[in-house]
């Protein structure tokens, strides 16, 4: 499997940087360390993943960084921009202009049909509604899911509503897709699709993506493994060393 290798080149600016990152939640007897001084840095066009049991600290660590979350300590900066120094209206903003979402239960609105979701990001960023649709039909078209444009969520199978949803956070052309257990709740043959879009998208498109998971065999098509116990990052595989 060829993947982007420019994370090797360190003279290439990290798209994504977290410093001395934490996350406390309550105090005293009931104080929980969710994270604990995490420092990482992400590059263009690589496939992350980020591995742990349940209670890791590792959706903690992506609400963080996707700005959904603030932290306790630590800086993030994404694309030259500190997004822990944004107020909530401008890491909004940041957040539509930059960034898509792969969630496990997929989040699509269920009032709306396959072509309305892919459309909604690309409408709130003020696209036109004209080229919001053209977008929208070609993003489904590349994803083998344009026979379904009319149905209704509820009308999907899982591995068509995650299809729409991949095509709803590549919408907007973001730099970084954030997926929280994108294959978590499809079979395994809708799983292995899933995963073999993730690659081809990261090479034709040179989008980030972060993955959480606690499935090594998700985790297998990353360039690098964040792998993390008690709100730390203990082991930091890279996949392409020779």
């Amino acid at each position: 499997m060829e993947l982007n290798h420019m994370h090797e080149d360190k003279s290439n600016k990290a798209l994504v940087q977290a410093q001395n990152l934490s996350k406390i939640y309550g105090n005293g007897p009931s104080k929980v360390i969710a994270l604990d001084n995490v420092n990482l840095e992400i590059y263009e066009c690589e496939i992350i993943a980020i591995l742990g049991p349940s209670g890791s600290g590792k959706t903690t660590l992506l609400n963080l960084l996707a700005g959904l979350d603030v932290p306790s300590s630590g800086q993030i900066i994404i694309d030259g921009v500190d997004i822990t120094s944004l107020s909530e209206e401008e890491k909004t903003k940041f957040r539509a202009k930059n960034m898509g979402f792969i969630f496990q239960f997929f989040n699509l609105i269920p009032v709306l049909n396959a072509v309305e979701n892919v459309e909604l990001p690309m409408l709130l960023n003020k696209y036109s509604l004209s080229e919001a649709r053209k977008r929208a039909l070609e993003l489904l078209e590349k994803l083998n899911i344009l026979h379904r444009k009319d149905a209704y969520p509820s009308q999907l199978s899982g591995g068509e509503q995650q299809r729409v949803s991949i095509a709803r956070a590549l919408s907007t052309r973001p730099k970084i897709i954030w997926a929280d257990e994108p294959t978590g709740a499809l079979d395994s043959k809708n799983a292995e699709q899933i995963k073999q879009l993730i690659i081809e998208l990261n090479k034709e498109f040179g989008t980030t993506f972060v993955i959480v998971t606690h499935d090594p065999s998700v985790a297998q098509i990353a360039n690098r493994i964040f792998r993390m116990e008690s709100g730390q990052i203990v082991e930091v595989i890279n996949k392409f060393e020779k």
